[in-house]
């Protein structure tokens, strides 16, 4: 008979022990199987915060004439760990087709003007991004803007704008460009500024496009301020020194990480608790099935002691003693997926609340099984040597002869 007959007929005779084994190795599965569903999410939670917080440095001149150049902002592209470069400027022009919102009754040219803001994606490094500013309607300006606009609501309720209308602004040089409104923003503190401020400074009078379209009216005068995003927070020393040793003194270089950090250290606790208590599972579950399956040899010694008087080989009982805690774990395993899969949503309340600035995943995936099966099938595989050392080391007729005694 082969030994894998051998092995399902022994666990049907021996139902209790079978039934025991399994509840010890599917308690160890779904402990494993917790452990790892929590430190997967914790990684991937690390990560989405990486891309959410946008840690970044931003580089600001310091002289208005030392701009940062296109080439520069290409080279700053290629810098190891750069996702992303958001390039901001600004200049005061004079409307064409439409007015300026003003209380003062100044004559000088700066209460004719309005500010126009340039950016790659206004959703970062503005107003709008700290709160300051919030779009009432219509979308932001972003990579795939072409010829648009963000204006102030003040300034479209006093010319009669609407989304879609377009607005004309010109410089001093008698260069022109329009630009088609795409969203309307309110400050909430635009009754607040004084009646003697100029046009030029009042919220109101703040356009805001796209650096094309910037780029279009003033040609290619490089930019003031640009924020240098990074995909590893824990690089972001590097790349200042990187960036310092590329501009020298021509710029100010500020970080933006501190939410990130603040943010990191609930997921760097919740890491290492669970990398401690897997390590706690993998130990004590190898002991516990080790001893549990020791306890089994002993009884069984008499059996093995007459396949090997029948010339049984070794290797055969092992893989029979293997066989069966194998088909014992892949009984638990299969139970733990079922448990693990309604244990994820009970993890996540108990991890974090609802109001929590992070939140953690936690879903049942496939690398959390493989994981599972992998260390799982470790134990087993270790319990077993341990549990069959003893009997395989000893010589067959010592075996034979302490029976017969």
């Amino acid at each position: 008979m082969k030994f894998h007959q051998l092995a399902f007929r022994y666990l049907c005779r021996k139902k209790s022990k079978t039934f025991i084994l399994l509840l010890v190795l599917l308690l160890i599965n779904s402990m494993i199987l917790g452990s790892y569903m929590i430190l997967y999410a914790t990684e991937d939670s690390r990560l989405a915060m990486q891309e959410r917080m946008g840690t970044k440095v931003v580089l600001k001149v310091k002289e208005s004439n030392q701009v940062i150049t296109e080439n520069e902002i290409r080279a700053i592209q290629d810098m190891e760990g750069v996702i992303y470069v958001n390039r901001m400027t600004g200049n005061a022009v004079y409307p064409v087709d439409f007015n300026p919102v003003t209380n003062s009754d100044s004559e000088e040219e700066n209460n004719w003007k309005v500010t126009l803001l340039s950016y790659d994606d206004l959703d970062r490094d503005s107003a709008f991004s700290d709160l300051r500013y919030r779009l009432m309607k219509g979308d932001m300006i972003n990579g795939d803007t072409e010829k648009g606009a963000v204006v102030n609501f003040v300034l479209a309720d006093a010319n009669g704008l609407e989304i879609g209308d377009e607005v004309k602004v010109g410089t001093e040089a008698g260069r022109m460009i329009g630009v088609k409104i795409i969203g309307i923003f309110a400050a909430g503190s635009e009754r607040n500024q004084m009646d003697t401020l100029p046009a030029v400074n009042r919220i109101e009078n703040q356009i805001f496009i796209d650096n094309e379209s910037y780029e279009g009216l003033f040609g290619d005068v490089g930019y003031h301020k640009t924020a240098v995003y990074t995909k590893s927070p824990d690089r972001i020393e590097i790349l200042v020194k990187e960036l310092d040793d590329f501009f020298g003194d021509r710029v100010e270089l500020t970080t933006a990480d501190t939410l990130y950090r603040q943010l990191e250290v609930p997921l760097n606790r919740i890491v290492r608790v669970m990398k401690l208590m897997l390590i706690f599972t993998l130990f004590a579950g190898t002991t516990i099935v080790s001893l549990l399956l020791c306890m089994w040899m002993r009884s069984r010694k008499r059996e093995i002691a007459v396949f090997i008087s029948m010339g049984t080989r070794k290797m055969d009982i092992f893989l029979q003693v293997f066989t069966e805690t194998a088909s014992v774990f892949c009984l638990s395993a299969f139970g733990a997926n079922i448990i693990g899969s309604g244990m994820a949503e009970i993890m996540k309340k108990l991890l974090m609340e609802e109001n929590t600035a992070v939140l953690l995943s936690v879903s049942l995936r496939g690398r959390d099984i493989a994981a599972m099966f992998f260390a799982g099938g470790c134990i087993a595989v270790i319990a077993v040597c341990i549990s069959l050392s003893p009997i395989l080391v000893v010589n067959p007729k010592d075996t034979l002869s302490r029976m017969e005694g």
